[in-house]
């Protein structure tokens, strides 16, 4: 069964707001004289409705939509609170929001039909039809699957910073240079940076490949040096080769879900800090993926990899949470790859060693969820290690490898 996928736009949302406190603003200026009123010296007005600009606007409007939506019979979901659905008889409806923004996916249409309606009775609407470009989102779909991608905002910010006519890089980061906080001459300015970084972080929505870059890059943002700077012209440059590069979304009804947990232990130059990757997948779709400094210093490889473990098994908990209140078929338990054999072995051995007594308590829940049944940890070489590209910079060979098989697709590149 094909499910669409509609989208909804609300006019001038914020003002639907109720507000609940006493809150006065000056009258704007000529107020009088449009009315023809008489009003005396410092006179203010009370406001009913939230307006645009009023710190409370955005809580107020959520408020009142969730509120609206639970009246018609809508739940909101305890995993993702902008996440509403609603299921009876064998049909489903879900409505997922941003703001005034609106997806509603459903598996019959004259649900959709009825919900608009509902809620242009409360609400002024843009009936947006099947959804195409949400949020710099560009969604495309076939019989094989749904394609997204953000090749328009790529494009837009190649050619914001002169990059649209560059000579295109096969790696979004170098491996041999390693960047740092005191290495290199301080950039004048380095408000350029920041925002340059900022927008690289919002195409990380759809982009895994550059994710360990980006992150990388954004540990610098508070004093950039010349050396950051040329790392984020590298990766424009590999932008510049990927424009189209996004996720796929398969049809296949493989609900099964795989995690791939990797570490590279302290490569960080600075703090000597372990970095975190992972990526998860249901079926062959990758549906969620980081990369992150750890917290605290690691004492051994083992304790590094440890430590991304849990990390990636707190993620599917709420992930396989989030696939039960969507109404996919699920079954435990989830498989959790890892390459390091003796991080696998402390995950599964109840036995306390005095070698990782200092490692927080909380790390060893994960030992918790492998006896439920919900967790089963797999080896896996380090070669075959799909997070490994979330960890380090790679050589362009094992970098395209592996990024093939998470299921990063590019639907604008020419038939080979």
């Amino acid at each position: 069964m094909v499910w669409s996928i509609n989208q909804l736009d609300i006019s001038n949302a914020f003002l639907n707001g109720d507000l609940h406190e006493e809150i006065y603003m000056k009258l704007p200026p000529g107020y009088a004289e449009l009315t023809g009123e008489t009003l005396p010296p410092n006179a203010v007005c009370r406001l009913h409705k939230s307006i645009y600009g009023l710190k409370q606007a955005s809580r107020q409007w959520f408020l009142k939509l969730s509120s609206t939506l639970c009246a018609m019979g809508f739940e909101k979901a305890h995993g993702d609170h902008t996440l509403f659905t609603r299921s009876k008889n064998g049909t489903f409806l879900a409505i997922l929001i941003y703001v005034d923004d609106i997806l509603i996916v459903s598996n019959q249409d004259s649900l959709v039909v009825e919900f608009k309606c509902a809620l242009q009775a409360h609400f002024k609407l843009r009936d947006l039809g099947e959804a195409k470009y949400y949020l710099g989102l560009e969604i495309a779909r076939s019989a094989e699957g749904i394609s997204l991608c953000q090749r328009k905002y790529t494009l837009e910010l190649l050619s914001t910073t002169g990059f649209l006519a560059s000579k295109p890089s096969t790696i979004p980061l170098d491996p041999i240079v390693k960047l740092s906080k005191e290495e290199g001459t301080l950039l004048p300015d380095g408000m350029a940076y920041r925002k340059l970084v900022g927008k690289l972080m919002y195409l990380q929505i759809t982009r895994p490949d550059i994710c360990y870059a980006v992150n990388t890059l954004c540990q610098f943002s508070s004093a950039p040096r010349e050396p950051h700077l040329n790392a984020v012209h590298k990766l424009l440059r590999y932008l510049k080769g990927t424009v189209g590069q996004g996720l796929f979304f398969s049809t296949d009804n493989n609900f099964d879900v795989r995690a791939f947990s990797d570490s590279d232990w302290g490569t960080c130059k600075d703090s000597r800090r372990s970095v975190t990757g992972y990526c998860i997948f249901v079926g062959d779709s990758l549906v969620s993926w980081r990369s992150k400094k750890q917290d605290t210093v690691s004492c051994s490889t083992a304790e590094a990899e440890f430590r991304a473990m849990w990390s990636v098994t707190k993620e599917l908990i709420w992930l396989t949470r989030l696939i039960v209140i969507l109404k996919a078929p699920f079954q435990m338990p989830t498989h959790l790859y890892c390459d390091n054999v003796s991080a696998l072995y402390i995950a599964n051995n109840s036995v306390y060693h005095e070698r990782t007594k200092h490692v927080e308590m909380d790390c060893y829940k994960i030992r918790e969820h492998i006896d439920s049944g919900f967790l089963k940890t797999m080896f896996v070489r380090t070669g075959n290690q799909l997070a490994d590209t979330l960890t380090k910079a790679l050589h362009p060979a094992p970098f395209r490898e592996l990024i093939s098989k998470m299921g990063l697709l590019n639907i604008f590149a020419p038939p080979s």
